[in-house]
């Protein structure tokens, strides 16, 4: 009976199920390392959303891994459009605007460093919630406005100057990812061994964002979704 059930114990831990739970366990333990490559969208939030318009965005970084801890430093790219003509409410004593935007959009670029841990890991789907901070800078030109009479004695507006502003922001930012394997292989690298994984990572994210020297000053969450490719390469022994 003893003999019996050692066999049937070796039989089920050579069976395919169990070989594909230990082979998943064993490609997610140890140290990793990837990049991520995708794109996506937000939409402001809060008093965010009188100055900014929803915009598309572009995302690119670098993921460290330790069993199931992640490090993920993520660089992102977006150009949202404006709803306030005269973000900074410089008007001369008639009430007329003294500035103008003089670019449809801002260019923002973002760098952010959040830590997460997977909480989930079965088949082709992980889990993992991040938490961390967020640097913003945005940057666009501003038309200094004169106003003078025309022929006909008309006020008229005239750039008088055009300079180039930027506004910075730091705040907390939360995503969670959800990478969906796609594949992986075994690569020897000298007298080890190491697994690529590629994935489809689907991140949520909000990020909290604040402008103090807008008039009057603005702040709110940025709240979005990124599509990216991810490539992990993991040390592992086997």
């Amino acid at each position: 009976m003893k003999r019996t059930l050692l066999l049937l114990m070796a039989m089920l831990m050579l069976s395919p199920a169990a070989m594909r739970a230990q082979d998943s366990e064993s490609i997610y333990s140890g140290w990793g390392a990837g990049i991520q490559l995708g794109a996506g969208a937000m939409l402001p939030t809060g008093s965010l959303a009188d100055e900014f318009k929803a915009c598309a965005l572009f995302t690119g970084g670098l993921t460290v891994e330790y069993s199931r801890a992640r490090l993920k430093i993520d660089l992102t790219y977006s150009q949202p459009s404006f709803k306030n003509d005269n973000p900074y409410a410089v008007y001369d004593d008639e009430g007329r605007n003294l500035q103008l935007n003089g670019t449809a959009s801002s260019t923002s670029l973002g760098v952010s460093f959040q830590l997460g841990y997977t909480v989930w890991q079965s088949g082709k789907l992980r889990v993992t919630p991040c938490v961390g901070v967020n640097f913003n800078r945005l940057n666009w030109d501003i038309n200094h406005i004169k106003w003078e009479a025309d022929e006909q004695g008309d006020d008229k507006p005239l750039i008088d100057d055009v300079t180039d502003v930027h506004e910075s922001s730091t705040g907390l930012t939360a995503s969670v990812d959800f990478d969906i394997r796609l594949g992986g292989k075994f690569v020897d690298i000298g007298s080890g061994s190491s697994h690529y994984t590629s994935s489809v990572r689907v991140t949520p994210f909000i990020t909290h964002a604040g402008y103090s020297n807008l008039s009057p000053s603005v702040k709110g969450n940025w709240i979005g979704l990124a599509v990216s490719y991810s490539g992990l390469f993991r040390l592992i022994s086997r």
